[in-house]
């Protein structure tokens, strides 16, 4: 045979024990899980990209899945924690968590059988840009999310009986349950499948009993033509979470820089005025008037007691009052301008989306059937519409306080200089009895907390927790507890109106007034909201809605009392043309003498298809020169074992195998389709146990391939291999799975030069202008409302978030 065949490239070493390794499908790159919990990119050439350190000590990986366009890389841990990565520098795109244990990872991308283009009729492209003022870049930069027309989905499987389905794997779009009646404890998915039609679901489920070395093997076949019929509506309700996730993280954001802006806005004045308290208390003997008293009698008599005197002179100071004057205006302003330019846009755009959504709602046979509930929809509406009039609210105070602290600090910079022998400024010198009414309000507001009526004078209430001079009314506002000082609205008119009247009680457009919470407790409301009930729903409903069509009992295995051997292997994938959905497997532990092919038909209204299945041996293998020393009789192998099968392309499965005997050499083998194709499949019941049947047709391929469809891999014992049929490429892991051998799977086509075509030669940079998934250009930071997905034939797909760097 030809050994150039398959040319070796290759042979590295890496440093920990690989657990998973999958090629990219548009991309020579492969991703390597190691048993610590990393993950590992390397080109062909096998230059490392980048390592994603595991998110916490102990945590290992659970599987591996690329987005179909090959620019997004999904990782799911043991935790339930998934994380997409960007190809080109690991950053993490968003982060899910699953309940249980990821077990199975699988990325498809729909495909339409009949040749039709994908279109968005009747449903025109989101115009939202065109009605929303733009989102101003904060230090980090929020971009678009990537647009998307053919639906692609990412779907875990867990050891909570339960299979995860996401819409360009962030759309929580289904959780089907896994239901067995073989009275089981535990339960794990093994694999799942899509088929491209998106009309039909199949998932290996493992199951085993407690106490029991007993593993029962089932394949579970869903009926999924809900996903098929409305994929437009899905699409649309991906791309409403992917801007309304983007707008909240946004959100998150602008509160956060408002809370750091404000947090150390008063600790100076606060600590300064707590110690004044503090040495008040030492030096009385029971009686004494309060902080805010001694303020009160210096505001009206101008005379300050001793310790008032003390405080003024020696520890607040002329300058360390103009110092603390311009740090609270200059971080007010700051915090006004996230308000004007940030909290209120992006509010308002939550609004905006949200409403679209509720209308979506109301359209029950296209997206009422998806999950949407109008009810739940209003609430958040509602909610959202309230934060928006917060933010309002939130700005009329910091005018407010902008106002109170200049007039205070005028007033104690006048005091101190006076006191100081010095003469004040004349324009400073001058208060009337309405400035003196102006501080005397803010003394009685912000100081009486500190009153023996309220608190001891260490600050402390009755409770014993120590609390602060509330000098601002902003900050209750950043706060996860009810708002402190509610700002008075008792005199606005429009709210005395709404007072008086019933009718707007269950208004759809008139957004309640909440003056008790502050705008962390409002997003946290809408975020539980729209978690746990708003994008909950359509998952809980899709998943019900799919209807198993029937469930076969694979196989039982019985765990060995004296070694732990290797479980059998699962491959999964569609034939699009054909319409069928196989499922390959072994029906043994590895190695093993055979492997079974179960096809079914995808779409379960198609009767001119049966299931079936047939099994698969490899005996003495084909060679065009049985008379060369190589190939002699005696030489020749007459049994193979399977260590590892994985789909290459729609016309081919790689197969890696073992010759028999314990030393047998590894073989890896091209199996053409039509072989399969062309044989006599045993027909299959939608309820049957495989493992009970009489007789199952068997085919022998070692005849049947060609001497250029395999090769021997010579001086190695290998343990399990990935490829890709994309890139004609295969990475064979040694027994020990600290070493792999590359090779190029159609090298006799192909030049030398051609070898690397699609490696970056840089370092750190993927060399995109030879590869079909390029990235595009970031768009721009203000842009943050736009689709989501993988188009694999768009290029504008580089990744969930596109940045602007």
């Amino acid at each position: 045979m030809s050994e150039e065949a398959f040319r070796q490239v290759d042979e590295k070493h890496v440093s920990n024990e690989i657990c998973h390794m999958v090629w990219s499908p548009r991309i020579d790159l492969v991703a390597l899980a190691n048993i610590q919990g990393e993950v590992i990119l390397h080109r062909l050439s096998w230059q490392k990209v980048w390592t994603l350190a595991p998110p916490g000590e102990g945590e290992t990986i659970g599987g591996l899945a690329w987005r179909p366009d090959g620019k997004v890389l999904a990782v799911g841990y043991k935790s339930g924690q998934l994380k997409l990565c960007d190809v080109e520098n690991a950053e993490v795109l968003h982060t899910m968590t699953v309940e249980g244990e990821v077990t199975s990872m699988t990325w498809i991308s729909q495909v339409f059988t009949d040749g039709a283009e994908w279109t968005a009729e009747p449903y025109p492209e989101d115009s939202s840009a065109d009605y929303l003022p733009k989102l101003q870049p904060l230090n980090k930069s929020y971009g678009t999310l990537s647009k998307g027309q053919q639906l692609n989905l990412l779907l875990v499987g867990t050891n909570r009986d339960e299979l995860q389905m996401f819409v360009y794997g962030i759309f929580h779009a289904a959780v089907v349950s896994i239901s067995l009646q073989d009275g089981s404890q535990n339960r794990r998915v093994h694999s799942a499948i899509l088929s491209q039609d998106l009309h039909c679901l199949s998932v290996v489920v493992e199951s085993t009993l407690e106490m029991s070395d007993d593993i029962d093997y089932y394949l579970l076949t869903y009926d999924t033509t809900l996903f098929a019929s409305r994929h437009k509506e899905l699409r649309l309700l991906a791309l409403k979470y992917g801007q309304i996730a983007t707008l909240m993280g946004y959100l998150q954001t602008t509160i956060q820089q408002m809370s750091e802006a404000w947090e150390d806005i008063l600790m100076a004045m606060d600590s300064k005025l707590l110690k004044f308290a503090e040495d008040k208390k030492k030096a009385q003997s029971g009686q004494s008037s309060s902080v805010s008293n001694d303020f009160l009698e210096l505001l009206l008599f101008g005379t300050p007691s001793e310790e008032l005197e003390q405080f003024l002179q020696h520890e607040l100071t002329e300058k360390g009052l103009k110092k603390l004057g311009h740090s609270i205006e200059t971080s007010y302003s700051n915090i006004q301008k996230l308000v004007v330019k940030h909290l209120q846009s992006v509010s308002q755009a939550l609004v905006y989306h949200l409403s679209e959504l509720r209308g979506m709602s109301l359209w029950y046979d296209k997206f009422g059937v998806l999950g949407l509930d109008t009810t739940d929809l209003q609430k958040a509406v509602q909610l959202a519409g309230s934060f928006v009039l917060n933010t309002s609210q939130l700005q009329q105070v910091i005018d407010g306080s902008i106002k109170n602290f200049k007039a205070f600090f005028r007033w104690l910079y006048v005091v101190i200089l006076r006191l100081s022998n010095e003469q004040p400024p004349a324009e400073l010198s001058k208060m009337t009895q309405h400035d003196v009414n102006f501080v005397a309000e803010f003394l009685r507001d912000n100081f009486t907390q500190f009153s023996p009526e309220a608190n001891n004078l260490f600050g402390e209430s009755d409770s014993g927790k120590k609390s602060g001079f509330k000098l601002e009314k902003v900050g209750q506002y950043l706060k996860k507890e009810n708002l402190s000082s509610p700002p008075d609205t008792s005199n606005n008119p429009w709210q005395q109106y709404l007072n008086a009247s019933t009718f707007h009680t269950d208004s759809p457009v008139l957004y309640p007034v909440d003056s008790n919470h502050s705008l962390v407790q409002l997003q946290e409301q809408l975020v539980e909201l729209m978690t746990t009930t708003v994008f909950h729903k359509p998952a809980v409903v899709i998943g019900q809605s799919l209807h198993c069509m029937c469930t076969n009992h694979l196989f039982t295995l019985t765990r060995p009392e004296d070694s732990t051997p290797r479980k059998p292997v699962f491959c999964q994938f569609t034939d699009v043309e054909r319409q069928r959905c196989y499922t390959v497997f072994t029906a043994d532990f590895l190695p093993c003498d055979k492997f079974l092919v179960l096809q079914q038909p995808t779409d379960p209204n198609r009767t001119d298809t049966d299931s079936g299945i047939l099994a698969v041996s490899i005996g003495t293998l084909a060679s065009s020169n049985p008379n060369s020393s190589a190939t002699s009789d005696s030489e020749r192998c007459s049994q193979h074992s399977v260590l590892d099968i994985a789909y290459y392309d729609p016309t081919s499965l790689s197969l890696l195998l073992q010759e028999e005997g314990e030393d047998g050499r590894p073989v890896l083998l091209q199996l053409s389709m039509s072989i399969l194709n062309s044989s006599k499949f045993t027909k299959l019941a939608t309820t049957e146990n495989i493992a009970s049947l009489n007789h199952i047709n068997e085919l022998d391929i070692g005849n049947l391939v060609s001497e250029h469809s395999y090769r021997h891999l010579e001086n190695m014992k290998a343990h399990s291999f990935a490829v890709s049929g994309t890139r004609k490429t295969a990475t064979v892991l040694f027994s020990s799975k600290r070493r792999v051998r590359i090779f190029l799977m159609d090298a006799e086509e192909e030049e030398d030069e051609d070898d690397e075509e699609d490696i970056t030669h840089g370092e750190g940079e993927i060399d995109k202008s030879q590869t079909e998934s390029q990235s595009e250009p970031r768009a721009e930071d203000s842009q943050v409302m736009e689709d989501v997905g993988g188009d694999e034939d768009k290029e504008n797909t580089s990744s969930i978030y596109s940045e602007d760097s």
